[in-house]
């Protein structure tokens, strides 16, 4: 009996790739190398978006009872997702001075900033194969790996939906407005539950787009500030420069939302979510910081310090007039 081309032979061992699957995973590599999306994941939203596969989907059947009742039709779960390297960090060459520092690191910031870009684009390009309106309930892993220093990764996914008509009816003789303000091709992204999702709905409200931002700020004490924990090791007290620190970061991560909610010409951010890591990190000034063990020419100055990194999320909504209330529907209890 002859084996199939893709079965393993009797040492485990998988068969050479043909030459059409050897230019496919070319053609995908220089897709993602676009911040693209890979030819087998388009074409299965291409068939999910067109019906010819059964959706799949995050929500729960609450969440897909309210979802249809506003008109909402899953299409399919979406993901986007991105591991980036990130590059030399150093500290102003005033950093050696001996004082407290308190800076962004650019680089740092910037890592997470373009990782989390090119995953949310691909979230959105897969949404737009299959056809999407929206997206609803985003999630978000992310993290940094020991198994490559240096490196970062973002993952994002959700449940696209399509939206009703501009007037589409619902219900008996009520009828909703088209819930993707930014047309066709670009479908909308939030993190918001089916309930959530009806609740703003009923409030008024409609998504305008997910905003995300991430700041990560290094604090290196102050001579004074370490003689001080020095002469008073035993007894409980605030490191304020390092609580300084956690402070700057979040201004700078609200800042960074605030512009993207007006950029998307919000009212608000609803939902918004800061998650922490703190570490103790050395960075040399004037030349190549220690993030991800990465040496190089430079100052051999190192300050030592906490690098604090917040990521923060939310939902930018914009209020909407003449939008149906679904009013609420009488049940009645037959087991009493």
């Amino acid at each position: 009996m002859s084996m199939d081309a893709h079965t393993a032979d009797p040492e485990g061992q998988q068969p050479p790739e043909s030459p059409a699957e050897e230019r496919e995973q070319e053609r995908s590599l220089e897709r993602i190398e676009q911040g693209g999306i890979p030819l087998a994941a388009e074409r299965r939203l291409q068939a999910t978006g067109a019906g010819a596969l059964p959706f799949s989907s995050t929500l729960s059947v609450g969440e897909f009872a309210l979802s249809s009742k506003l008109g909402l039709r899953p299409v399919g779960q979406v993901l986007g997702a991105s591991v980036h390297q990130v590059g030399y960090q150093y500290l102003p060459p005033e950093s050696s001075w001996g004082g407290q520092v308190m800076c962004e690191l650019d680089v740092v910031s910037q890592a997470w900033e373009e990782t989390r870009r090119r995953a949310l684009n691909r979230l959105t390009e897969e949404a737009r194969q299959a056809g999407a309106d929206a997206v609803v309930g985003v999630s978000v892993k992310s993290d940094a790996h020991d198994w490559a220093e240096g490196a970062i990764d973002y993952m994002v996914s959700g449940t696209a939906v399509r939206l009703p008509e501009s007037r589409g009816a619902v219900g008996s003789g009520q009828t909703v407005q088209r819930l993707s303000p930014r047309g066709a091709g670009h479908p909308i992204l939030s993190d918001l539950s089916g309930q959530e999702y009806w609740q703003l709905y009923q409030a008024g409200y409609m998504p305008a787009g997910l905003v995300m931002a991430t700041a990560a700020v290094f604090v290196s004490p102050s001579s004074g500030m370490q003689m001080q924990r020095w002469i008073t090791a035993y007894q409980n007290q605030e490191l304020t420069e390092f609580t300084q620190g956690f402070y700057t970061a979040r201004e700078i991560v609200l800042d960074k939302l605030s512009t993207q909610a007006a950029a998307n010409r919000a009212d608000g951010i609803v939902g918004v979510r800061i998650d922490q890591h703190a570490g103790m990190e050395s960075f040399r000034v004037g030349g190549y910081g220690s993030y991800g063990s990465f040496g190089g020419a430079g100052s051999n100055q190192e300050r030592h310090g906490l690098l604090i990194t917040l990521h923060a999320m939310g939902t930018a909504i914009r209020c909407q007039e003449n939008l149906p209330v679904f009013p609420p529907e009488p049940a009645v209890d037959l087991t009493t």
